[in-house]
């Protein structure tokens, strides 16, 4: 008892008496938003139309909330994004006080914005904040060439909707060009074991999936695999995000917090 409200204590201190309901571990949300991801999806126009898919992208604002205020100013001021995607860990500890700071700061964004879970949106009732404000853990939508997927891959946090052969199914269902997005690397070796890596290993190296975007180890990362292209984003700290710009099979990554930009070609 004595060691519960010593930790209740800090974490009154720490969260700097932000509001909450019922308790800072339940699964109510303050913010009253629902279903924000197939909500934006439905707001796509065609975004395809002018023959260029630009995609921003973020990760990791956890413990960084005044530098994500600074990159959703910044992404603002674009003129032409098709739509925004986080990479997950907007949550320390998957309070609910936590989410609702998020989904307030995420209101600043005039572009539609879909949202990977990460590792630590997992914890405690942290995934059933996450479907109420957000929706399902695992979804994909499509535009005329590509098939965007979003997978849950916190195998150890939320082992009940880490579900490997849904992803699969969402791969092997289409024939057009894939895009991944997650929170952990799909091939996180130390995450992913034996049969499970193997399934992962076989997604990067299907033909159809072009890129693999993911955050979590906080610190920008280009590499390939199997010609499939691995893009990990820093967390955001500073104004660290980035921009794809995709134009056929060809792909351009702008950082934006150094201005440096690297084009490859998509398998």
């Amino acid at each position: 008892m004595i060691q519960f409200i010593f930790l209740c204590c800090l974490f009154f201190v720490t969260s700097s008496c932000a509001p909450f309901v019922d308790s800072p571990f339940s699964d109510q949300l303050l913010r009253p938003d629902r279903n924000i991801n197939q909500k934006s999806i439905d707001s796509l126009g065609d975004i395809e139309a002018d023959g260029t898919i630009r995609i921003a992208l973020f990760a990791d604002p956890h413990q960084n909330y005044k530098d994500l205020d600074r990159v959703l100013f910044e992404i603002n001021q674009e003129t032409a994004i098709d739509f925004v995607v986080g990479l997950g860990d907007y949550t320390n500890s998957g309070y609910n006080l936590e989410y609702d700071q998020f989904i307030s700061a995420l209101d600043s964004i005039r572009f539609p914005r879909m949202m990977v879970i990460g590792n630590h949106d997992s914890v405690g009732a942290g995934p059933e904040l996450f479907k109420k404000a957000f929706g399902p853990v695992n979804f994909y939508f499509e535009s005329t060439s590509h098939r965007y997927i979003f997978f849950n891959g916190n195998n150890w946090e939320n082992p009940d909707d880490f579900d490997p052969s849904w992803l699969k199914s969402a791969v092997d269902g289409t024939s057009k060009k894939i895009i991944l997005f997650s929170h952990v690397p799909i091939m996180d070796a130390e995450r992913f074991k034996d049969d499970v890596l193997a399934t992962m290993q076989g997604i990067i190296a299907d033909p159809k999936v072009q890129l693999s975007l993911n955050g979590h180890n906080h610190v920008y990362q280009l590499t390939t695999s199997n010609s499939t292209i691995l893009l990990q984003v820093g967390r955001v700290e500073g104004h660290h995000w980035v921009i794809l710009e995709i134009q056929g099979n060809n792909l351009c990554i702008k950082r934006m917090d150094n201005s440096e930009s690297d084009c490859r070609t998509l398998k």
